[in-house]
């Protein structure tokens, strides 16, 4: 089984849009953990699905990566997937070929994906993992997967690194020379919004957890990047 990891905060029009992109897809076998993280919107919501596949409860810590983690303890599937309450699986397939990669080894799932910017759709294509890592993450968080016993072995997830948690974890399954599976096509839908294009108004937040992840890593100055910039 794959464990769908999803944190939502005061958007339940767009969680129940993820929920129903999870429920089109021909891999039955997952379950969805959706994590509130807000004012019970999202539990109302994710509750208001009638399909034994989706769980809801709230956050036990606080924030982000404190939501992924509560999922964490509550996930029962050999995969873990990550998935934000704004985006969606785009592919009907893609449960399918993320199991097909990883259900005998080791490693890292990703997808290409798109933009979804207004009524634009601009196609983002990460490329085959290489150095680029070390100075970009060009890996979206949305539709990454990898097995759970793996990401417990890696130290699970890292809450000191807020906003950049999924680098940081990236950057561990790397420096450890697990394998990266790319997998091509319009895969992930992800949404740019006034929610989430926010750079300007917290420039000195993001700022301050890229330092540290840099602290942590070793890494040189890396300029604030988001998902326009770097495709």
């Amino acid at each position: 089984m794959i464990s769908a990891l999803i944190p939502t905060k005061d958007r339940p029009h767009f969680l129940l849009e993820a929920l129903r992109s999870l429920q089109r897809q021909s891999f039955p076998h997952f379950e969805a953990i959706v994590v509130e993280d807000g004012d019970g919107a999202g539990l109302l919501a994710a509750r208001s699905f009638p399909d034994t596949r989706i769980r809801a409860l709230r956050n036990r810590g606080r924030g982000q990566v404190e939501a992924r983690l509560t999922g964490l303890e509550e996930a029962r599937g050999k995969l873990v997937l990550f998935l934000d309450d704004d985006d969606l699986l785009l592919d009907p397939a893609y449960l399918q070929r993320v199991w097909r990669a990883l259900a005998q080894r080791e490693g890292v799932a990703y997808g290409e994906g798109v933009l979804l910017v207004g009524t634009e759709t601009l196609s983002f294509a990460p490329g085959t993992v290489g150095p680029w890592l070390l100075r970009d993450n060009r890996i979206l968080a949305s539709g990454t997967a990898l097995p759970r016993e793996t990401l417990h072995g890696l130290g699970g997830l890292d809450p000191q690194m807020g906003d950049y948690w999924d680098w940081d974890l990236w950057l561990r399954a790397y420096q450890k020379g697990l394998p990266f599976y790319y997998l091509r096509g319009q895969n992930i839908g992800v949404r740019l919004h006034g929610g989430n294009q926010s750079y300007g108004q917290r420039w000195q937040e993001r700022r301050f957890y890229l330092d540290r992840l840099r602290a942590k890593h070793g890494l040189p100055f890396i300029p604030l990047k988001d998902h326009l910039q770097l495709r």
